[in-house]
């Protein structure tokens, strides 16, 4: 066989095994996205199954303190949760599943279908035959075995749902290490098709002075294409360990460090920064960068074209369309701007610079770039939606401030950190004078409308650690960390003046609003958060018989009282 043939025989097996191997990133990357899929549908299961049982836990506790106390306000988180359940087991049943969770959510819904028949039992027998009748229904312990039986079930699903999440993180995990190994054996394949094909090639050196030439240019290419499967294979591996942090990732500026961090790696030749969009002012903010980058800090929607188009636009020359940014950046270099949005949400956008992206011999790089993007677009929307879910869940949708949940777990930590330091705490606790005359009066539109007005006075008024609650219906509550109780009461003062000069119409009419105030501190008025809360209740409650519309502060205790 003549050294001609032998030659292109070796070159096309080599260039054939080459673009296997450069196929193969293309399959790994398919099932890392699979696997992240997988994983995003199996921790919104979980969110759903842990929902549905704090709903069911707020039904619960909403019901024992009507049944304690025969307060209807106690049943806002009832009434809350009940309304809330119906469309959450819709969504779970709707929902793809084997047959296993089939067969539990049916339980589910027929144990949640029964705990909510005895809630409601409990609480018109409550209401209609008083405490004794409705404590006996619950001493029976029918609720109490709902209950258990149903955190079973859940706690079963929950905790197949992490295994099963446990399952993927290996796959994902197999994968990048599966991406690894083929980088690996690559590299020795190259090494050992380059061997033979140089021995080959200074067989004929003597004679074929051309046929080197083109061997070593076969040589060259290999290598090329060598070099860029082996970063490919790095560059997929990092990609999905940047995946894995934003999925961890708590809020979107955190998220935004995170990609910067990992881009830095997966694009060493290019720099760049991120911009997240603030809705509030309708501006984007560079919140984190990398390489040589020096963007301006502050933009607004109409600066860049990508943002305009809807799409990537690329500047490569000084013919292209040029974004106000690139102009103030003035870097000289090609560059890459690309949207950051999912489902019609504009999130931000990202933009890249350097010699690696322009031309044709940058479309490779430039694909690379728009893929991360993509995966970035989304994964930043799962975290946006996460901050979302956990804002929502401590904040009172009428009046934007914190819940009742929230005002708990507060007093409750802030507690604990004065015994720890030896500082005081206080709390102000308010009422709405005659607010029920306003709901009878003007009607609940009216009533949610001072509730309002009330609450930014509230918003406005608090200091940065202070914590701004609605304790329920018209009752308020502001915790007050390292306050004493004589400062306290000052506040209150500033408080009450505040809402007694609000401004409100009704239809033409003029509403006026007052508010009675009590005020209470630990340690002075009790050494726990009941105590403490139980002393402003009966300050706020001297105010209303005193006249309304002032602050009564509680008297403190008496060494050796408490």
């Amino acid at each position: 066989m003549r050294l001609e043939t032998k030659l292109k025989i070796a070159s096309a097996c080599i260039i054939g095994v080459m673009s296997a191997i450069a196929v193969v990133p293309h399959f790994l990357n398919a099932s890392v996205t699979d696997v992240m899929t997988n994983l995003r549908t199996t921790s919104a299961r979980e969110r759903q199954y842990a929902q549905l049982l704090d709903y069911l836990l707020d039904a619960e506790t909403g019901q024992r303190g009507y049944v304690i106390t025969g307060k209807n306000e106690f049943l806002q988180p009832y009434h809350s949760a009940l309304r809330a359940l119906p469309p959450l087991l819709d969504e779970l049943r709707a929902a793809p599943a084997g047959p296993p969770e089939r067969r539990a959510l049916q339980d589910i819904v027929t144990l949640t279908n029964a705990k909510i028949a005895y809630s409601t039992e409990v609480v018109e027998v409550r209401a209609q035959r008083g405490f004794e009748p409705a404590k006996a229904l619950i001493d029976a312990g029918r609720g109490k075995s709902y209950m258990d039986q149903l955190r079973v079930l859940i706690g079963g699903q929950e905790a197949a749902y992490a295994q099963q999440r446990a399952a993927l993180r290996e796959r994902l995990a197999a994968n990048s290490e599966l991406a690894a190994l083929i980088s690996s054996a690559a590299t020795i394949i190259d090494v050992l098709l380059l061997v033979a094909l140089a021995v080959a090639a200074n067989r004929g050196l003597a004679k074929r002075m051309k046929d080197q030439q083109a061997a070593n240019d076969v040589s060259a290419q290999l290598r090329a294409t060598a070099a860029l499967s082996e970063r490919r294979n790095t560059q997929l591996q990092a990609g999905g360990e940047m995946l894995q942090a934003l999925e961890l990732a708590e809020t979107l500026d955190e998220g935004a460090q995170i990609v910067a961090l990992f881009f830095g790696r997966l694009l060493p030749t290019l720099s760049g920064s991120m911009y997240l969009y603030r809705n509030s002012r309708d501006i984007l903010e560079r919140q984190a960068s990398w390489g040589a980058a020096h963007d301006p800090e502050v933009l607004e929607p109409l600066d860049c074209w990508a943002l305009r188009k809807g799409g990537q636009h690329l500047q490569e020359d000084a013919g292209a369309l040029t974004c106000r940014h690139s102009q103030q950046a003035a870097t000289g270099q090609p560059r890459m701007c690309l949207p950051l949005v999912t489902q019609g949400n504009v999130i931000g956008f990202i933009t890249v610079s350097g010699a690696d992206i322009g031309a044709h011999a940058g479309a490779v790089e430039r694909a690379w770039v728009l893929q991360l993007a993509e995966q970035v677009a989304l994964a930043l929307s799962n975290v946006q939606l996460r901050a979302s879910l956990r804002h929502q869940s401590v904040i009172d949708p009428l009046t934007q401030l914190y819940n009742r949940r929230y005002m708990d777990e507060t007093v409750k930590r802030e507690l604990a950190r004065a015994g720890r330091k030896g500082t005081p705490l206080a709390l102000i606790l308010i009422d709405l004078d005659h607010f029920k005359r306003v709901n009878d009066t003007f009607g609940h539109e009216a009533g949610d409308m001072v509730l309002r007005a009330v609450a930014h006075v509230l918003q406005q008024s608090v200091r940065g650690g202070d914590a701004a609650c609605r304790f329920g219906g018209e009752e308020l509550v502001v915790v007050l960390p390292e306050c004493p109780l004589e400062h306290a009461a000052e506040r209150a003062d500033q408080l009450r003046r505040a809402i007694r000069a609000l401004s409100l119409t009704v239809a033409g009419d003029a509403l006026s609003v007052s508010a009675s105030l009590g005020v209470a501190a630990f340690p002075v008025n009790g050494p726990s958060a009941e105590a403490v809360l139980q002393a402003a209740d009966a300050a706020l409650y001297a105010a209303k018989r005193g006249g309304r519309d002032r602050v009564v502060v509680a008297t403190p205790l008496e060494p050796g009282d408490g």
